[in-house]
C-alpha cells in the first residue's frame, strides 16, 4: 500500500510539531516554509555582536517540548539546557517601587509583604483559585483535541462551570482578591499573554497566573531560538522533508477533498492531508479556492493587540534590569482604553528582556542586548501611520525609561532596530500584525477560536497561534499535536 502523504505549510512551532508527529506516525511528510529559517514568530536577529530573541521570551510548560522530542527518540534533557528562572519578572512603578515575582513561594510571599502585608494571604487564595481553574480546563482546552461545542458540552465542564469564573472580567476577579493596586496591576498583566485587556477578558484567564507562578518560568541557554533549532533537527531526524525559501500559493482541492499544494516556483506537492501553520484567515483568503468568503467572517472578529518592538544594543549594563522587567504605566486602565480605541498611549507599560545574565556572548563585553515590547493596536483597528511615528515613539519610550531608572540610556545605544505592526504582519503573515491572532475579550472568542479541522475541505487542518488553543510556545506546540491527531483520524 502506498504511504500516505502529508504536507505542512509553515514551519512555525505548530507546523514543526505537526510535521514531526505526522512523520513519526509513518506518513510521508513535507514541511514547506516561505522564509529561509524555521521558527515562525520564534525568531532571532544578530547584529554587531548582539543577539536578540524577537519572539517569545519566556518558556513555560517545558514538558510539552519533551513530549514532542520523545517522538524522535530524544528528550528535552538531551537537547536543551533549560534553566529555571529565580524570578519570573521584575515590576517597576513610576514611584520607584519594585516588586520581584520570585519563583520560590517563600521568597514571593516576602516580596508581596513589602508591597502590602494583607495581600500575602490573598495571593495564596488567588493561587488556589487559579490552580483550580487550570485543572478544570487543561484537559479539555489544552491537552485534548478541541471539537468546538461538543467539547464545551463535556459533562465535567458543565458540572464545574461555576468554578470557571466566566461571568466577570479578569480585573473584577483580581480586585476581589488583592488590596494593593500594585498587586492588582501585576495580576492584570496576564491578560496580555493572549493579547487581551484585563478589563474585558474573562476572569477564567486568571489561570495563566498559575502557569507562571505555579508551574515555573524557564530559559533555554543559548536563547529561545535554540528551541526552533532543536525542533528543526528533530524534524530531520524523524524523516521530514523540509523545503525552505519555498512559498505555497495555493492549497488545491477537488470534490471537497484536499489533493496537494502549489508553490510560487511552479512545483506541485500532492498530499492526502494538508496542515496549514499559516493564520486561518490568511490561509482561506489567499490559498484556498472559495475560501475568501469564509475569511471575511474571520476579518470581522476582534484581533489581539499588536506590538511595537525596539532592539537596543547597549555599551553598558543596567543592574536594575532583571531577565524580564516591566515598567508599568501610571494608568493601566487608560492604557488599555487607548489601545482598544486604536490610539498610542503616551506613557505605556514597557516590557524589557535581556539574556546576557545567562548567555554572556549575546552582547559584546560589558554590553547588554535589550528587547523592548510595547502593546499597541493592531493595524486593522487603528489609523496609526507607523512610517511617521515609529522613530518618535521609540524616542519617547527611551526618554521615559531614563526617567524611571535607566540613566543616560540614549547615550549608551550603539545599535537600534525598530519593528512595527506593519513589519510583524509582513514577516509572519499575521493579520493586522496581531501577535496572538484573535483577541479573547468575549465569551465566544475566548473559547471558540477557528477550528483546527476545516469545515468545507476534507483533509485540510490548521495549527499555530491563530487557531486552538492559542499563542505562545506550549500552546502552539499543542496545536500541532492536535492537528497531527486529526490527520491520523482522517487518514487512518
Amino acid at each position: 500500500m502506498q504511504t500516505q502523504r502529508v504536507v505542512v505549510v509553515g514551519a512555525g512551532l505548530g507546523g514543526l510539531a505537526a510535521a514531526i508527529r505526522c512523520a513519526a506516525a509513518g506518513y510521508q511528510t513535507t514541511l514547506i516554509e516561505a522564509r529561509d529559517q524555521v521558527g515562525g514568530k520564534l525568531n532571532i536577529i544578530r547584529d554587531r555582536g548582539f543577539v536578540w530573541d524577537i519572539g517569545p521570551s519566556l518558556l513555560t510548560m517545558p514538558w510539552v517540548i519533551d513530549d514532542l522530542l520523545q517522538q524522535t527518540g530524544s528528550s528535552l534533557a538531551e537537547e536543551l539546557d533549560v534553566v529555571p528562572l529565580a524570578s519570573a519578572c521584575r515590576y517597576v512603578w513610576p514611584d520607584g517601587s519594585i516588586f520581584d515575582a520570585w519563583t520560590s513561594f517563600p521568597a514571593m510571599l516576602q516580596s508581596i509583604e513589602r508591597i502590602e502585608p494583607r495581600d500575602v494571604g490573598n495571593f495564596l487564595r488567588f493561587m488556589a483559585y487559579a490552580q483550580r481553574m487550570w485543572h478544570l480546563t487543561a484537559d479539555t482546552f489544552l491537552y485534548s483535541v478541541f471539537r468546538g461545542w461538543r467539547s464545551l458540552l463535556d459533562w465535567r465542564l458543565l458540572r464545574d462551570a461555576r468554578h470557571l469564573d466566566g461571568f466577570r472580567t479578569m480585573h473584577r476577579a483580581v480586585e476581589s482578591f488583592f488590596v494593593s493596586p500594585k498587586m492588582q496591576q501585576v495580576m492584570n498583566r496576564f491578560a496580555t499573554y493572549n493579547g487581551s485587556s484585563p478589563y474585558r477578558t474573562l476572569a477564567t484567564f486568571n489561570l495563566i497566573a498559575w502557569a507562571e507562578f505555579g508551574l515555573g518560568a524557564y530559559y533555554p541557554r543559548g536563547g529561545m531560538y535554540r528551541i526552533a533549532e532543536v525542533l528543526h533537527a528533530a524534524a530531520l531526524r524523524a524523516g521530514v522533508d523540509i523545503r525552505l525559501d519555498t512559498a505555497v500559493t495555493r492549497i488545491a482541492h477537488q470534490r471537497g477533498r484536499v489533493i496537494g499544494v502549489h508553490t510560487r516556483c511552479g512545483a506541485f506537492y500532492p498530499a492526502d492531508a494538508v496542515v496549514s501553520n499559516v493564520d486561518p484567515q490568511v490561509t482561506l483568503e489567499h490559498m484556498v479556492d472559495g475560501g475568501a468568503r469564509r475569511a471575511r467572517a474571520l476579518k470581522k472578529r476582534e484581533l489581539s493587540c499588536s506590538g511595537f518592538v525596539i532592539l537596543w544594543g547597549l555599551n553598558t549594563r543596567y543592574d536594575l534590569l532583571d531577565h524580564h522587567t516591566i515598567f508599568f504605566s501610571p494608568d493601566y486602565r487608560a492604557e488599555f482604553a487607548d489601545t482598544d480605541a486604536g490610539r498610542l498611549h503616551a506613557t505605556p507599560t514597557v516590557y524589557l528582556n535581556h539574556t546576557v545574565a545567562y548567555d554572556a556572548n549575546h552582547a559584546p563585553p560589558g554590553g547588554q542586548n535589550i528587547f523592548v515590547l510595547v502593546n499597541v493596536p493592531p493595524l486593522r483597528h487603528s489609523a496609526i501611520d507607523w512610517s511617521q511615528v515609529a522613530e518618535t515613539y521609540a524616542q519617547r519610550i527611551a526618554e521615559r525609561l531614563e526617567e524611571v531608572g535607566l540613566t543616560d540610556l540614549r547615550n549608551h545605544i550603539v545599535v537600534q532596530k525598530i519593528i512595527t505592526p506593519v513589519e510583524l504582519e509582513r514577516m509572519y503573515g499575521a493579520p493586522g500584525g496581531a501577535i496572538y491572532g484573535l483577541a479573547s475579550n468575549a465569551m465566544t472568542s475566548a473559547f471558540v477560536r477557528p477550528a483546527q479541522q476545516d469545515a468545507r475541505v476534507k483533509g485540510l487542518f490548521y495549527c499555530g497561534g491563530g487557531t486552538h488553543p492559542g499563542g505562545g510556545i506550549p500552546l502552539a506546540l499543542l496545536s500541532g499535536k492536535h492537528a497531527a491527531q486529526l490527520v491520523k483520524e482522517t487518514l487512518g
